[in-house]
């Protein structure tokens, strides 16, 4: 709890003082909601853990469908009190933005939350925390990277991005709870094609 609170005093402090929109909120507090359900399976493994806890009726299919849900729990809660946050902000006239960019922000921060723990649970279960932690790290800074020398390349060899923004404009133009949907079948296609390779590992796993 103390954590979360921390999470929240953090976001919000920087959401108010600063320029940062309520894209940086929603996104701060999601993927920090994502590397706390992380750090519950390094809490596990310390000292040896995880050989005692499979001595309990419990399978490795069940633990890994546990920290799934576990981790969906986590970051849906701290993400809607995030939006709620935003909400309430863009509401009262203080940090106002369009309804669509707070919107687009919520849709945003959740799935870059969701698209962290796809891919950094089975990395954790398979080789462990440390390593977790560092995929997570090159995930997003790695990210952040390529996506910057990306745009600055595009840009001095005047890429034509009119086909995909066209793109773009057509999804977009199917209407806001079309979108929605997609994003969601997206992120629960990734969140089972993940918990399917970390049932896999868990299963071969020796302790």
């Amino acid at each position: 709890m103390k954590t979360f609170i921390g999470v929240y005093i953090i976001a919000i402090f920087c959401f108010l003082s600063t320029s940062a929109g309520p894209s940086f909120l929603i996104s701060y507090v999601s993927v920090l909601a994502a590397v706390m359900a992380l750090n519950t399976i390094a809490s596990d493994d310390m000292d040896n853990g995880m050989p005692y806890i499979f001595t309990f009726p419990i399978s490795r299919k069940e633990y890994v469908k546990e920290k799934y849900l576990l981790g969906a729990g986590m970051v849906t809660v701290l993400w809607a009190v995030a939006v709620a946050i935003a909400i309430g902000v863009n509401a009262s006239g203080y940090r106002m933005v369009s309804w669509e960019e707070l919107i687009a922000s919520a849709a945003v921060g959740l799935f870059l939350a969701v698209f962290a723990n796809a891919v950094v649970f089975p990395v954790q279960l398979k080789y462990g925390s440390s390593t977790g932690r560092l995929v997570l790290l090159v995930l997003v800074f790695g990210i952040m990277a390529v996506g910057w020398i990306g745009v600055e390349l595009c840009q001095k060899m005047k890429v034509d991005f009119s086909g995909l923004k066209n793109l773009g404009l057509r999804i977009w133009n199917l209407g806001i709870p079309v979108c929605l949907a997609m994003l969601f079948v997206l992120m629960l296609l990734m969140v089972l094609i993940s918990c399917t390779i970390s049932i896999k590992i868990m299963e071969k796993k020796e302790y």
